[in-house]
């Protein structure tokens, strides 16, 4: 079963249409890519942080005419601009003019390059040259393989057995013929390829390395996915191969442009436009039952062009690149049909709880009742063992909402039972069934007694959050979260988005206990949330004072000013609570990044202001954790001071509203490290008077020592 999973938005382009990207390559690990874009940049890219590692450009009127490509062998990008002109540089390096350069005798394609291989340079003219031979003689002569008229269209390196294979693909008039480059012996295979129908056209190339030969999938403007096996050891029967397709997979529909390519041994990505040429769809099939697995419709044209590198999409829409990571696993018929087991499913959907109790008495019972019966019994109640405690499932699926209190709270009084913990939990997938088939019935109150008793788990009822999520319940979810030790990092972020957006009035009725947070927000200092941004007086994106500005030398807890306009919350006391319940919660940075991605910009801004204020208040009051049941530390807020700057440092830096409160963060980040640097010192001073070997002294003797610290 196959599936498109996270989506993101790696860059902007410069360009639009077919030309906006000239190719993407893998960057040197799982997580870089090496974008070159239309005429003249090249820029390296950290996928998950969504951030430029470096970006490279030829000087105005030159134009790159090859798609950059990173040597794994020498930690080195390989460009070519004008045609002839090779440049070679590493990522330290900042202006192509600086870099390695040469010049060569043949107009150049492409360049391919793998983690495993010497990388291989193709000719317009059909030739092929190692990269290290041409680099000892960038003048040597390059002979002419392909006619004037013929036109490579495609291209595609592999390696096996450790010597590099290059397949190229090209045009003349309106045949197609297949090109096989091998350094030994040295010749070109070449064959003639047959058109699927006489009526279709070829519109697009993917291929991979089978065993003594190359599965080459073609896209036809039929709607056809064909395949045709090309042998890496041509007959010699003296006359000119012919390869023939076959169809693989069938669309649905004609298309008169796409892209394919292919995820693994069975799975293939196409993108396509869809029937009424508004929109485009990216689709992934699985070759051997020729069923669609995932589909994603892009709401922008795109420019049908497609890559993939390690488990991830890249699709060129209008002027962004989109990144879709995508899993693969391994086909089966029921996977295909949809009928394999559901992994998010519930575990107390899938496996069975044995009640050790019920166990015990059933053989008694079993010479009164059949095992079916007995099945059926233990299906209907909650709890097994004869003295437990016993709701059946239909009263809470009938009985009205003060009809369920009472038995939420019967349920409480037995909470002591061996099987309480299974009773509540399968009492809350029940209320939550009913409150999905009937919008109108939500027992908010039951929900949360159940969750006070600290007996449930979000793997026990999964469902609890999620219905949450959909009621905007601020209060049940804020529980939830500081009773469940499990809530995946997906789930809390959701919560985090609700409870950067929810209105205050609904944050009023909520009923929240805003006790913690009364010591350090005042009652009528943060009725409504103020612009991060207001206060500042900016100028063409900068304040007159500077960035760079900075007071004092170390941290000083003294003589903080006291301005209110400067010291107060951003945000209200009841948002304050169900904000300080988030930055309470255990989470995983490697998966909590990818979700902060999600928020807009409004949401990050907000947040990061109210994190701006706790470190303000915990400097004011010269202590390390603010008072209240949350504990909160200072060392929690600037970590995820480091996790939302992290996650959205693009959209910050390019935002101008945010520019006051990024200089705010730099000044505590400056004040931080100065404080840190100061107190190494000191350590650094009380180490060496540690370890002085002084002289013993003779009794009797009064001395006074100066010692000097720094």
């Amino acid at each position: 079963m196959a599936a498109l999973c996270e989506e993101l938005t790696l860059c902007g382009l410069q360009g639009s249409g077919v030309g906006g990207v000239q190719g993407l390559e893998a960057g040197g690990d799982g997580d870089r890519v090496l974008l070159t874009e239309v005429q003249r940049t090249v820029t390296l890219y950290k996928v998950s942080d969504q951030r430029p590692l470096g970006s490279w450009a030829v000087k105005q009127g030159q134009r790159v005419t090859c798609p950059a490509v990173y040597n794994a062998g020498t930690g080195e990008c390989v460009v070519v601009h004008d045609d002839k002109v090779l440049r070679i540089w590493k990522e330290d390096d900042v202006s192509l003019e600086k870099v390695f350069k040469a010049t060569l005798s043949a107009e150049v394609c492409r360049i391919h390059s793998l983690p495993d291989a010497e990388p291989l340079v193709l000719f317009r003219r059909g030739a092929v040259r190692h990269l290290d031979t041409l680099l000892a003689d960038p003048h040597q002569e390059v002979e002419n393989v392909l006619s004037q008229e013929e036109i490579i269209k495609w291209s595609k390196m592999f390696v096996e057995d450790g010597q590099p294979i290059l397949l190229f693909i090209t045009e003349k008039v309106s045949d197609f013929y297949v090109n096989i480059w091998k350094p030994s012996p040295g010749a070109t295979l070449r064959y003639k390829l047959m058109v699927f129908t006489e009526e279709s056209r070829i519109l697009n190339f993917t291929a991979s390395l089978k065993k003594n030969a190359v599965s080459l999938l073609i896209l036809c403007s039929t709607g056809h996915v064909c395949q045709s096996l090309v042998p890496l050891v041509q007959p010699n029967d003296g006359a000119e191969a012919v390869l023939s397709m076959s169809s693989l997979l069938h669309l649905s529909e004609p298309v008169d442009c796409g892209a394919l390519t292919l995820l693994d041994d069975t799975h293939l990505a196409t993108l396509t436009p869809s029937a009424t040429k508004q929109k485009d769809h990216l689709c992934i099939w699985n070759t051997s039952f020729q069923t669609m697995q995932d589909c994603k419709e892009f709401s922008q044209k795109t420019t049908y062009q497609l890559w993939n590198h390690h488990s991830t999409l890249y699709v060129p829409c209008r002027k962004t690149l989109q990144v879709l990571r995508y899993t693969c696993e391994p086909s089966s018929l029921a996977s295909a049909l949809g009928k394999a087991s559901d992994p998010h499913k519930s575990a107390l959907e899938t496996v069975p709880i044995v009640s050790w109790d019920a166990l015990t008495t059933s053989k008694t019972l079993q010479a009164k009742h059949s095992k079916k019966a007995s099945r059926v019994k233990r299906s209907q109640e909650i709890g097994d063992g004869g003295c437990q405690l016993q709701i059946p499932l239909s009263d809470i699926q009938s009985a009205s909402e003060s009809q369920i209190s009472s038995l939420v709270r019967k349920a409480i009084s037995s909470q002591d039972l061996p099987d309480f913990q299974i009773a509540a939990g399968k009492m809350v997938r029940g209320l939550v069934d009913r409150c999905r088939s009937d919008p109108k019935f939500y027992p908010q109150n039951a929900l949360i007694e159940l969750l006070e008793t600290t007996k449930l788990s979000y793997s026990l009822c999964p469902d609890l959050m999620a219905v949450g999520l959909e009621k905007s319940d601020v209060r049940l979810l804020q529980r939830c979260l500081c009773r469940f030790i499990d809530v995946p990092e997906m789930v809390m972020c959701s919560c985090l988005k609700i409870f950067l957006s929810v209105g205050e009035d609904a944050l009023r009725c909520a009923k929240l206990d805003t006790t913690s947070t009364e010591s350090y927000i005042g009652a009528d200092e943060a009725e409504k949330p103020k612009d991060p941004s207001a206060g500042s007086i900016v100028q063409n994106g900068f304040s007159p004072g500077g960035a760079e500005e900075d007071h004092g030398d170390v941290q000083t807890f003294d003589k903080v000013p006291q301005n209110p306009e400067t010291n107060a919350c951003p945000v209200s006391r009841q948002r304050a609570v169900i904000l300080n319940t988030i930055l309470s919660t255990a989470y995983s940075e490697t998966y909590l990044l990818p979700h902060l991605k999600d928020l807009t910009s409004d949401q990050v801004l907000l947040f990061l202001s109210y994190l701006h204020f706790l470190y303000k208040t915990c400097v004011q009051q010269i202590t390390l954790s603010l008072p209240g049941q949350e504990d909160l530390s200072i060392t929690q807020v600037i970590d995820w001071m480091n996790l939302l700057l992290d996650a959205n440092f693009t959209v910050l830096v390019l935002l101008p509203k945010a520019k006051p409160l990024l200089r705010k963060l730099q000044k505590c980040v400056r004040q931080q490290m100065k404080l840190y640097s100061e107190l190494n010192k000191i350590e650094g001073s009380l180490s060496d008077l540690q370890s002085l070997q002084r002289p013993c002294e003779s009794l009797g003797r009064y001395s006074i020592e100066i010692l000097e610290l720094y």
